[in-house]
């Protein structure tokens, strides 16, 4: 596994958060069903990309391969102390020991955790994880609960985050 960063970059701005979101290309073999910046997350009201840098903002992505669709789901945070705050928040999204429970997985991120369960209502795998000011979950639903997918799906989007707050393009794909 990669050794991480734990940056202390905010990504406040539209076109890097656009940038950090996995794309057709990233995503070799799956098929691109979403992809997009929201502008009006955080109680930011934004009228066009322009007026939402500086503010907080969510990203997420979507994807198909046969029967499995992996979910991509981003909250950027002006400090690594706002992340971890909703980082602690995300977490307890999955804390309801009767439908998810624990899967072992390496650290992904700065810090991350795995759960089995029910992500999106159908069974899969759910990686929450923070990358310096960012909070991500990878999600893996219907078709076979696979640990070693969204381990790698994880990856790729903790690669682009760190990418992403080096100043760096977001150029990460899956299996590399």
């Amino acid at each position: 596994m990669p050794v991480w960063s734990d940056a202390a970059t905010p990504l406040l701005d539209y076109r890097a958060v656009l940038q950090l979101m996995p794309d057709q290309a990233a995503m070799t073999g799956w098929e691109q069903e979403k992809r997009r910046v929201d502008l009006t997350d955080h109680s930011a009201d934004c009228q066009n990309p322009a007026a939402c840098n500086g503010k907080p903002l969510s990203g997420e992505a979507r994807f198909s391969s046969g029967d499995v669709v992996a979910r991509f789901l981003v909250d950027t945070l002006p400090t690594k102390a706002a992340a971890q705050d909703k980082l602690k928040a995300a977490y307890a999204a999955y804390g309801d020991a009767t439908r998810y429970h624990a899967v072992e997985l390496p650290a992904i991120g700065t810090e991350s955790r795995a759960w089995q369960g029910e992500p999106g209502g159908r069974d899969g795998i759910a990686v929450v994880m923070r990358a310096g000011t960012v909070v991500a979950t990878v999600t893996t639903e219907d078709g076979p609960v696979d640990t070693a997918t969204a381990q790698r799906l994880a990856v790729l989007l903790a690669k682009r985050i760190e990418q992403a707050q080096a100043g760096q393009a977001a150029d990460a794909v899956l299996g590399r």
